[in-house]
């Protein structure tokens, strides 16, 4: 790399760097519910909102019976409630990102997954992992833009 490439980097980072300081400072917005988490439900920056990874976990704190099928209904009405608060909905994922405790469910939970979005899905990412918290089989965390001001 060359002299004046390295300074045009460094220029540009420069002015990176100094641009994300007058940005806002991102807005957390805390879990409901009365069980405290140590982790926020949502941060929102940049015109992004962040959301934390949802399991199924209904008011009661519980995960609904019967598996994959009401646990992935239940993590995707818990993402449109944390957009809801923020004003958005649905429409304004962009991408989601599912982990499953067994990928063989992929199917099963696709099936659920794919009417929270009948139109314009968000990208996504699926995988399997070795087991997720309080025993639930899918955990869906998404981003989205915040919707424009009416």
């Amino acid at each position: 790399m060359t002299k004046l490439t390295m300074v045009s980097l460094g220029a540009a980072l420069a002015v990176a760097v100094s641009g994300c300081a007058s940005a806002p400072a991102p807005k957390y917005v805390m879990m409901p519910g009365p069980t405290a988490r140590p982790f926020s439900a949502a941060v929102i920056a940049n015109g992004i909102i962040y959301l934390s990874g949802q399991i199924g976990l209904d008011s009661t704190g519980k995960l609904p019976p019967g598996g994959i099928g009401p646990e992935t209904k239940q993590a995707l009405e818990n993402i449109k409630a944390v957009l809801a608060l923020q004003g958005a909905s649905m429409s304004d994922v962009i991408h989601c990102t599912v982990m499953l405790a067994d990928i063989s469910e992929w199917g099963a939970m696709n099936t659920v997954y794919m009417t929270y979005f009948p139109t314009n899905p968000p990208s996504r990412s699926a995988f399997g992992t070795q087991g997720l918290a309080l025993g639930a089989r899918t955990e869906i965390e998404c981003q989205a833009v915040v919707p424009a001001k009416k």
